[in-house]
């Protein structure tokens, strides 16, 4: 991912690839194609819209409606503000068995919403909640970043084959005062933008995409931040959710089950803790070597 900046205006912009983190997300579940073209989608969006936070937390892009597809969404995770760490990706989605291939958004989704949530590891929660009124779901996303903080925003979204890319033009708050200046300069990147298509958005790398649309224009383009899929789950956090589901509904499910199993829903990884496990969970010191073992 690559962040720019434009010299003399008041816009910014981001262009990223995530070629090997998609394939690494869609493999893990069997999707159905018009399903997994929306995930991707979700998928590239929530990077885009995390690469200008200056906090350590998460960003959620969710859809959800009352159509074939319940619900989908992705996460990006944000560590070390001001750092070139890692973006940290991933995602699901949740869908009727009967999803047919061709399906646009709104066939999808039915009535739906778009939520964007950021939930900072200090600090406020906030989210925001628009309607999917709008064709795609970039033109979605640019209808929330104007309606909720009057910026003026491009996105494109492209996927193809095991290529997925995305691409960010926004407006900032303006500096100059000259806002009829700054309408101009707006009108002239949004044109320029306009034309990428999304088969050069997929085939060539950020430094020929700022070439081909920006080369009479000065940016300061930033060191590029690596994006990859990774699930947060682990058996230790695993242990803590079966502590908090308290001793005594653990023990009714042993008794039937034999132990307890954990899944994650995002990766498909498995977590299971026998009676002994679970035993040592809930015994006194448990946070000391008896519970390091299990977790091991």
């Amino acid at each position: 991912m690559r962040g720019f900046l434009f010299s003399d205006m008041d816009i910014r912009g981001v262009h990223i690839r995530l070629d090997k983190s998609m394939q690494t997300l869609l493999q893990q579940h069997d999707y159905p194609p018009a399903v997994s073209s929306l995930l991707s989608q979700l998928f590239i969006a929530s990077a885009l819209l995390s690469a200008n936070l200056k906090l350590q937390g998460r960003l959620s892009v969710q859809v959800r409606g009352d159509g074939p597809l319940e619900y989908a969404m992705a996460e990006c995770r944000l560590e070390q503000p001001g750092t070139l760490e890692p973006l940290s990706l991933k995602g699901l989605a949740r869908h009727a068995p009967d999803v047919s291939d061709d399906l646009d958004l709104h066939a999808l989704l039915g009535k739906g919403q778009l939520v964007i949530t950021i939930e900072p590891d200090e600090g406020q929660r906030y989210q925001g909640i628009v309607g999917l009124d709008r064709e795609t779901l970039a033109e979605c996303l640019e209808g929330y970043f104007y309606q909720s903080e009057q910026l003026p925003t491009h996105l494109q979204l492209a996927m193809g084959g095991n290529q997925a890319a995305g691409f960010m033009v926004q407006r900032l708050p303006t500096r100059v005062s000259d806002e009829e200046q700054a309408d101009e300069d707006w009108e002239l990147i949004h044109a320029l933008v306009t034309t990428l298509t999304p088969a050069e958005l997929l085939a060539l790398p950020a430094e020929q995409v700022l070439h081909r649309l920006f080369h009479e224009h000065d940016l300061q383009v930033f060191a590029e931040r690596p994006v990859r899929y990774q699930c947060d789950c682990s058996r230790e956090r695993s242990a803590h959710a079966i502590v908090a589901l308290g001793q005594a509904e653990v023990e009714e499910v042993l008794q039937e089950l034999e132990r307890v199993v954990i899944d994650c829903q995002f990766c498909n990884s498995q977590y299971a803790f026998d009676k002994v496990d679970c035993h040592m969970l809930f015994s006194p010191g448990s946070a000391s070597k008896g519970e390091q073992e299990i977790l091991h």
